[in-house]
């Protein structure tokens, strides 16, 4: 007979411990996005594909990193939220806030407009520069 966990630890957050246990009556359908995060941890994704991207934003007005930018939209995306219209609603969930590694009592994660902005900064150049980089590693 199979062995069944009741829990799992992941430990892609840098300050909060990630334990999943599945012996809730309800559980969120988004959960999934743990998995995804713990992957992409092991892989640097979203570090190498932020560094790759355009960022000219006045510095001292930015409150959301590329880097978490990019996972917000890379796991929204896996999720099935194909375009930047639920982020408003998402950047509160704290399932998604704890995979792009804030705490769920933190504030919201980018809103609508910030990630169409970071979508729009991307064109046809960088989309080469950015494919280029990635195949060559």
């Amino acid at each position: 007979m199979t062995q069944c966990s009741a829990q799992l630890s992941l430990e892609f957050h840098p300050t909060l411990p990630i334990t999943v246990a599945f012996d809730a009556p309800q559980s969120s359908s988004d959960g999934g996005v743990l998995l995804l995060r713990q992957m992409e941890a092991r892989l640097g994704l979203s570090a190498r594909l932020a560094a790759l991207l355009p960022d000219a934003r006045e510095t001292s007005k930015v409150r959301h990193d590329r880097r978490e930018q990019v996972r917000q939209r890379l796991y929204q995306s896996a999720l099935g939220y194909a375009d930047c219209n639920d982020a408003d609603r998402l950047g509160h969930d704290p399932l998604l806030k704890s995979v792009c590694e804030r705490t769920p009592q933190a504030k919201g994660l980018s809103s609508h407009p910030p990630l169409s902005r970071l979508e729009n900064a991307v064109d046809a150049r960088t989309l080469r520069t950015v494919l280029g980089e990635i195949e060559e590693q």
